[in-house]
């Protein structure tokens, strides 16, 4: 079966992790025309410590993460995006996503989830994360802000403290997981 049955409240551990190295990294910021200095410039930034990936791509690295747990999506709306710490080329990046709600009121076959997925930096998210108490706040809280997830981190959960790059909130529409009954 590959509609994987979701419920509010279910926290998905992502296996995907994946790492830009410099190159990609600055290929992808050519063809998408960033051409800020600490993208690019290695005699000024120190590769591994200072020059950054584009939010872009840390977005789409993280999205990318998680779609293969939600790979029946139809439509996505991004709703909001905060970046929280940097990311530099090499840096192995996974996700987790929290199920805020699901609406299965939709005409068809077809459900609304929102979710808020978690870019996580230099971790093995499956590994590292199963079995650990994460505060709920970091997924309930709307309009969370870089500040207090640093906070939170530190005190709620040290293991996360200054691993979480991006916090995207956004709702997807897919297909349903319904079991229909046939009656004669």
């Amino acid at each position: 079966q590959s509609l994987t049955p979701l419920r509010p409240g279910q926290l998905l551990l992502h296996t995907m992790n994946r790492a830009l190295t410099l190159s990609q990294m600055q290929q992808l910021a050519s063809l998408a025309r960033l051409t800020h200095e600490r993208h690019f410039d290695i005699r000024k930034y120190d590769p591994s410590t200072e020059l950054l990936i584009p939010g872009g791509c840390v977005l789409g690295l993280t999205l990318s993460a998680a779609s293969r747990d939600l790979h029946e999506v139809l439509h996505e709306e991004i709703l909001s995006v905060k970046y929280v710490e940097s990311v530099h080329p090499g840096n192995l990046l996974g996700a987790i996503t929290y199920v805020v709600n699901v609406d299965d009121n939709v005409p068809g076959d077809l459900e609304t989830l929102t979710v808020r997925t978690i870019g996580i930096k230099n971790l093995d998210v499956k590994r590292d994360l199963d079995g650990v108490e994460l505060p709920l706040e970091l997924f309930t809280t709307p309009h969370v802000l870089p500040k207090d997830i640093h906070q939170l981190c530190k005190t709620q959960c040290p293991l996360l403290h200054g691993k979480l790059v991006v916090v995207v909130d956004r709702k997807i529409i897919r297909q349903a997981n319904h079991h229909q009954i046939f009656l004669l």
